[in-house]
């Protein structure tokens, strides 16, 4: 198996566990981000989450958190813009 099928089939079984991050946006006032694995920031302009592969930047005014559990994590305020940065590119 080259490294090219090992990736795809990597990717394949991600998406059978459900280890992808999902993303939803409420209007410009809630986000709620899915398979999240660390708060890295979080202030009244940013919030900054590490879900599998990913960072996630929420940028905004009056951001709070609340309901995280269970892998997922709510973010509410007034969002203007949100992120995705590949942890890959960063390292």
């Amino acid at each position: 198996m080259n490294t090219k099928e090992k990736t795809k089939l990597k990717d394949n079984i991600r998406e059978i566990a459900c280890m992808n991050s999902h993303i939803t946006v409420l209007d410009n006032t809630v986000a709620v981000i899915e398979n999240c694995k660390q708060i890295l920031e979080c202030n009244e302009i940013l919030a900054k989450i590490q879900t599998g592969k990913f960072e996630v930047e929420v940028w905004g005014a009056g951001l709070m958190l609340s309901n995280y559990c269970s892998e997922s994590i709510e973010i509410r305020g007034k969002i203007s813009s949100i992120n995705i940065l590949n942890r890959k590119d960063r390292e």
